[in-house]
């Protein structure tokens, strides 16, 4: 139709332009020329591929991978991958972009292993008694079983940094590039004018949750309006239902209506 076709239109432009627009800086030449090679490749799809629902959902989950590569800039080699939500370049994992409390909090490289709990494994660690017991078991189970149905794994840790396991959370969870960790961060701040999400992700989720994703998705669910309206427990219970929901459906790059409209913590 006139309108998928000027939909079309707009993403390529949009994404040859973002090639030579956000790309600044030392990584502009082999960024832009994976930026325009994956832009060439995407919009320029044989029709009849498109023209199937699995033909088109293939370009659109491309085009906003590789929109989503322009806008976000690489992370500094230097940043260590720590539950406050960074992570090197050089490996598998990304961050989305942080607020201004957490970008200038330090020092970085925390590694606490023995703030990890004792004992049998689990997805869940709570290290702020956000959650209640039965919370945090269900939400375990839930995990678990997301894993096995999907093979991604989704891990959360609720803190207070820098009074976190850091690093030592890698070999503990077996991180690996199908692997979200979600933190859940109070921080330092008593303002509550902070928001309390961030994430690393593995690059195997890119195609089923790009940048974009994470972004919206702390934006709404971490932003202190509506942790003051509904609650830490309940942002933390609808935005593990939300990745999980939309890991099962196999691409989302918003949060779902139906997850804005639910304003109780139920799975």
């Amino acid at each position: 139709t006139m309108g998928a076709f000027f939909l079309r239109a707009l993403l390529c432009a949009g994404l040859m332009a973002g090639a030579s627009g956000f790309l600044a800086g030392p990584a502009l030449p082999t960024g832009s020329r994976l930026l325009r090679s994956q832009g060439r490749s995407a919009c320029a799809m044989k029709a009849e591929d498109s023209s199937s629902g699995e033909g088109r959902r293939a370009a659109l989950q491309t085009l906003f991978l590789a929109a989503g590569a322009a806008v976000l800039p690489p992370l500094p080699a230097s940043a260590a991958l720590a539950p406050q939500g960074r992570s090197e370049r050089t490996g598998p994992e990304r961050s989305v972009p942080l607020g201004g409390r957490e970008a200038r909090r330090g020092p970085e490289g925390v590694n606490r292993p023995d703030l990890l709990p004792e004992g049998e494994k689990v997805n869940v660690i709570d290290l702020e008694k956000i959650l209640t017991k039965g919370q945090a078991n269900k939400m375990d189970k839930l995990l678990a079983k997301l894993e096995v149905d999907t093979g991604y794994k989704l891990r959360v840790l609720c803190q207070r940094y820098p009074e976190t396991p850091g690093l030592a959370i890698k070999e503990y969870w077996g991180i690996d590039d199908k692997t979200i960790v979600m933190v859940v961060d109070r921080g330092n701040s008593k303002s509550g004018s902070s928001n309390i999400l961030n994430f690393n992700v593995g690059g195997g989720v890119d195609l089923a949750l790009p940048s974009v994703f994470f972004t919206r998705l702390r934006n709404f669910f971490g932003n202190s309006y509506y942790i003051r309206d509904y609650g830490e427990d309940v942002a933390v219970i609808n935005t593990v239902d939300t990745i999980v929901g939309c890991l099962r459906d196999g691409f989302c790059i918003d949060v779902p209506d139906a997850m804005k409209k639910i304003s109780a913590g139920t799975f």
